[in-house]
């Protein structure tokens, strides 16, 4: 019989403070490129995940060098890459 254990976890605490996703993040200056991009959302009608968190599954696919099937996997089983594009742990929105 196998026991299921419950525990409170943020995605934030398992991303090591040291990974290099963390280190982009603090590089790239991604306030100013949201307003920029922001304004492009707001004339298109279809909002999806978002211009902002598509620009950052953009810059991990090229990151990785992922093909756009091998990125949704990615982002399936990677802590960090979820932390990076901004999905939370049981996202269900990132597709199968």
């Amino acid at each position: 019989m196998s026991s299921r254990q419950v525990s409170m976890v943020s995605l934030e605490e398992l991303v090591p403070s040291k990974h290099q996703y963390r280190k982009f993040a603090e590089l790239f200056d991604f306030k100013s490129v949201s307003k920029k991009l922001q304004k492009l959302e707001r004339e298109d009608k279809y909002k999806g995940y978002g211009i902002v968190r598509l620009f950052k599954c953009l810059l991990l696919q090229f990151m990785e060098d992922l093909s756009d099937r091998e990125l949704m996997r990615f982002l399936q089983e990677n802590t960090a890459g979820k932390w990076f594009c901004d999905f939370d742990l049981t996202d269900k929105g990132i597709p199968n």
